[in-house]
């Protein structure tokens, strides 16, 4: 394993679990896909693993979960020079994918006419999550050109 691999298994299981946020936000973005019958086992097999996520969204009130999650996942975790650092690279490359998604569900609502974009972009964003969750529980460091280079260099070893 090269620099950046994880070889405790909770390192490994933490540094995967955090993209089940970005998992949600991608899952939220298309959620189209849902209506097309070939897709439903996906997004069951994504339901189950997004149960505990959307367990902790619905206790926070007024729709801030993904907000609160925000804040405790970058103050918590990816400020935390006591926790590894491949769990914090994971945390806040899932905050990125968060929140260019969350960008992206804007501008795709103020331009309804891109509808078929934003399913586009969620089966990408999808995979790539589950990209990084196998190459986290695998122990090593998920690249994703421009966000890991952004983030490798922001958090400090």
């Amino acid at each position: 394993m090269g620099s950046g691999s994880a070889n405790n298994y909770l390192d490994r299981f933490f540094g995967a679990a955090v993209y089940l946020f970005a998992l949600y936000d991608a899952v939220v973005l298309g959620a189209a896909l849902l209506t097309i019958p070939a897709l439903r086992p996906l997004f069951q097999l994504i339901q189950v693993l997004l149960l505990p996520i959307s367990t902790v969204y619905g206790l926070i009130p007024l729709g801030l979960g993904s907000l609160i999650v925000f804040f405790a996942l970058y103050l918590a975790v990816v400020q935390n020079n006591n926790i590894s650092f491949f769990i914090r690279f994971n945390a806040m490359q899932s905050i990125l994918l968060g929140i260019a998604l969350s960008l992206i569900q804007i501008i795709l609502q103020t331009l309804p006419a891109l509808g078929l974009v934003g399913s586009v972009i969620s089966l990408v964003a999808i995979g790539v999550c589950f990209f990084c969750m196998v190459q986290c529980l695998l122990g090593r460091r998920p690249e994703i050109p421009s966000f890991s280079h952004f983030v490798y260099n922001f958090i400090s070893r």
